[in-house]
């Protein structure tokens, strides 16, 4: 008797053999960054990638950090957040430790350091802007 498997919704299914062809298919969502308080230094954030259907929208996000100017990282490789179910070769699905591997691996595929990098230069223009309108109404 076979189990059916209960997706929260929003869920997508994905062949695991598939992240190989669906990482030139993923496309930037969006990024946020987060700007350090107090005597922290290192600017961090989240980014998010997404293929959409026609009812439905995959989605992979992840946190990163930036160790230096001009250098991004994911804060933990291993610690991405998705609504995607991964799928063997049987169709079943993917056993946790399996689909984690098999979505940090998406991400290393992904050119997601660009966008991070144009996201992190955005928001230094714009606090310049303001620094100087601050210093131009004083």
């Amino acid at each position: 008797m076979s189990t059916l498997i209960q997706l929260p919704e929003g869920s997508v299914c994905w062949p695991a053999a598939a992240l190989s062809s669906a990482a030139r298919d993923v496309q930037h969502a969006r990024t946020h960054t987060h700007r350090p308080h107090g005597g922290e230094r290192r600017v961090g954030g989240s980014t998010r990638w997404e293929r959409c259907y026609a009812d439905a929208c995959a989605w992979v996000e992840w946190d990163w950090v930036e160790m230096a100017e001009g250098t991004v990282v994911q804060a933990d490789p291993l610690n991405v957040r998705s609504n995607v179910l991964l799928l063997d070769e049987s169709g079943r699905p993917l056993l946790s430790s399996r689909r984690r591997a098999a979505l940090a691996t998406l991400v290393y595929l992904l050119p997601w350091q660009g966008p991070v990098l144009d996201a992190l230069r955005s928001t230094a223009r714009t606090r310049r802007a303001d620094t100087m309108e601050q210093r131009l109404a004083a």
